[in-house]
Parts: C-alpha cells; structure tokens; sequence
C-alpha cells in the first residue's frame, strides 16, 4: 500500500511521521512527479540531463538505485536505501542534484519537482526483479512505446 505524500524536503534532518519503516536491505517504489505535470522530459536532452543527476554517486551515497523509468512529467524508482541514506534523504538529494542539472539545461530557475514524494515497501515476498518489471511497463500503459525495447528512458540493475 501506498504512504501518503511526504512533507516537502527541508534542510533539518528530520523523519517523516508516515514514512515507510526502513529495514536493511528493504527496497522501496518511488514515485515522483514534476511541479504542475509539466512534460520536461518529453525533450531527449533534458531527460539524459536528469537521469545522469539520479544515478550520480554523490546523490544515491551508499544507497542503491535498482531500476527507474523517466516519464515525461514523472521519474520512477526503485530504491534500496543505504545504512547511511535514509529513503527520505536520497529521494531529496536526487530531486535536488536532478533539479539543477534540468534548471541550467532549460536556462531556468525555481522548483522542477512537486514537494514531497510517495513511496511503498515492498512486501517481505515481493522479489525486487518482479517489482522492477512491473514498474517497467510504465511507458507501455501511457502509451510512449509498445515495447519496453522502443522507449530509451528506463534502467535496471537485472538487465
């Protein structure tokens, strides 16, 4: 089941009253959506300039990005947050480290990201490859691609 929306990242650390219990090796669904649905990543360079962002080491620290699929207004991802990277601090870093990097390509200032994120803990039987591949047929069921091997803007640890 689904957590409701986190509060808007800040610069105090702080632990979200319903985030997500994290265990370690716990993975996490994240889903994040651009501020008013704006379709930014429709454009090929914009979206490589955020998906390099997430996958920087300096954002994920120790935590491990499993697969992600970038939509035109929302990015997707499959998360295995790291001892010293909480979910909702790697979430925020990767929002913000993409947010630059999309702002200095577009020649922009001001938020990319809506506040907040929404996330889900896997079940303890659910496998993270069967997870991913659900995740995956995003772009199929919103009509960017008939098959996965069409749409550019998706990755997996397993493939």
């Amino acid at each position: 089941m689904d957590t409701p929306i986190f509060p808007p990242e800040s610069n105090e650390p702080h632990q979200a009253a319903d985030a997500p219990a994290e265990a370690a090796g716990q993975v996490f669904r994240v889903s994040v959506v651009t501020r008013g649905r704006y379709a930014c990543f429709a454009d090929f360079h914009v979206a490589w300039t955020a998906v390099r962002a997430f996958r920087d080491p300096l954002a994920l620290g120790d935590s491990r990005l499993l697969a992600w699929v970038l939509l035109p207004d929302r990015v997707y991802w499959l998360i295995e947050p790291g001892e010293r990277m909480p979910l909702e601090k790697v979430v925020a870093r990767m929002k913000s480290c993409s947010a630059v990097q999309v702002n200095k390509t577009l020649f922009r200032a001001g938020p990319l990201w809506e506040p907040g994120f929404v996330a889900s803990a896997l079940a303890p039987d659910e496998e993270p490859r069967a997870a991913a591949r659900r995740m995956l047929v995003a772009p199929i069921q919103a009509g960017l691609a008939t098959q996965l091997v069409d749409y550019p803007l998706w990755d997996c640890v397993w493939v």
